[in-house]
């Protein structure tokens, strides 16, 4: 009986060990701190470049959890974990991790996070048109986040009109139209180019000859105004970049000379338009241009096409008849008009009511103004009465494009002497800065 009542007790003595021992284990692991076991990341960026990590816990209790991310002096808000998960938009590769558990007991977890991505990409020099035999690279540029290098590769439909290497230069082989592939980390982007042999590879050649009288075909003056409104469009409408493309490309791409015109009158005065100025889209070539003009003092004429002049200077004669062209004003004008800026078809002088050193801040040019890094390709600069524009710029030259007797031309100064002959020539620059809608696909050189 007493063997019995000793191993009755013994027993229950297990027992309550065991649940002693259960209850300090259960005490014990309900006292660890939440483990991180998983971490996921979203598909996609957010709009500030951000990425969603969530964290996956290893819970011990029912008890709340909340997850505090810190990089730095940034600190995020108290998240509270929701079915074991914190979630929250990184901006870097590095976070400690605080975890607030069992009623204000702390862990924290130094993490290493995977931010790296591609979010797109951009190319710089995505051309509807380029000139038979030009060369051309695409400047692809990649928005990464992170520091991963992306592959990116380039296909041509076709070969024959269009080749291209894997660095994305092309060239012009023949007429015609290929459609250009890029690709990076399976986002791909696809365009048509059109080479076409009505204009050239860009270059500076202030000889070329005067545009021919009515030459071309209403199917090639379609296609030269597109290429033109082309430019524009890559450029961004309305801004400075627009501008500038607008004065390279009838200086460098079209293959012939505008002359330079006296005008016989100006929309904003007597309202006589394309009469060595022509404030309409598109180029002043063809009789369905001449078509379109509403006053004439002596037209219509378009460019190449004779016209009677009325001044006496230079060259020019009164009453004989010149190839119709653009004056210096009428070129800014123009050009401008193309680039989406509407302000108006004024002149140059100072004596003019409006005129187009009032359209902007107006400088004395100088040493000083020029290495100061205000003064941009697109900003206007000339004397009194006198305009031109800026066309392009490197860190010792400066290409100013103009109208002057000469016709419509690009000349090369260097400004990094201060006795420069630029200096001299030019008084003053207008900063464009307020008419364009920003510098859009600006480059500085063609």
């Amino acid at each position: 009986m007493s063997m019995k009542k000793d191993r009755n007790i013994t027993i229950i003595l297990i027992v309550l060990l065991l649940a002693t021992i259960g209850l300090l284990l259960n005490n014990y692991f309900n006292n660890l701190p939440p483990t991180i076991k998983k971490i996921t990341y979203a598909d996609s960026y957010n709009e500030d470049r951000s990425r969603k990590v969530t964290l996956k816990l290893k819970k011990r209790n029912s008890k709340p959890i909340y997850c505090t991310f810190i990089h730095g002096d940034d600190t995020s808000e108290k998240i509270k974990a929701k079915n074991g998960k914190c979630s929250y938009n990184v901006v870097t590769d590095s976070y400690k991790v605080d975890i607030e558990f069992n009623n204000g007991k702390h862990t924290t977890y130094d993490e290493e996070f995977n931010i790296d991505g591609l979010l797109g990409f951009k190319i710089v020099n995505k051309k509807k048109y380029i000139a038979l035999d030009e060369y051309l690279n695409l400047g692809t540029q990649l928005d990464t986040v992170g520091y991963m290098d992306y592959l990116v590769k380039y296909s041509s439909s076709n070969e024959d009109i269009i080749s291209i290497d894997k660095d994305g230069n092309i060239h012009g082989n023949q007429v015609g139209v290929s459609t250009i592939t890029v690709t990076a980390n399976n986002i791909t982007e696809k365009w048509d180019i059109k080479v076409s042999d009505l204009i050239r590879p860009p270059i500076l050649n202030n000889k070329k000859k005067v545009v021919p009288c009515n030459q071309y075909s209403d199917e090639q003056l379609k296609e030269l105004d597109d290429i033109l409104a082309s430019r524009v469009e890559i450029a961004g409408e309305g801004t400075r970049a627009a501008a500038v493309e607008v004065s390279r490309f009838l200086t460098l791409d079209f293959p012939y000379k505008v002359p330079y015109f006296y005008e016989n009158g100006r929309i904003s005065t007597n309202g006589v338009d394309g009469e060595g100025r022509y404030y309409r889209k598109g180029l002043y070539l063809g009789k369905a241009k001449q078509n379109e003009i509403e006053k004439v003092m002596v037209g219509p004429a378009s460019w190449g096409c004779p016209l009677t002049n009325f001044e006496d200077d230079g060259y020019m004669k009164p009453n004989v008849r010149y190839p119709n062209g653009l004056d210096c004003s009428g070129y800014i004008s123009w050009i401008l008009k193309q680039a989406g800026l509407d302000i108006g078809d004024i002149g140059a002088g100072f004596s003019s009511k409006y005129n187009y050193t009032q359209v902007g801040e107006l400088n004395r040019n100088s040493y000083e103004l020029l290495h100061s890094g205000k003064v941009k390709p697109g900003d206007l600069i000339g004397w009194d009465g006198h305009i031109a524009m800026i066309g392009a710029m490197t860190d010792t030259k400066i290409y100013v494009t103009e109208s002057l007797l000469p016709g419509v031309i690009m000349d090369e100064y260097d400004y990094s002497n201060p006795r420069s002959t630029f200096y001299s020539r030019y008084d003053h620059i207008i900063d464009m800065s307020g008419q364009y809608k920003g510098d859009g696909n600006l480059r500085y050189m063609w």
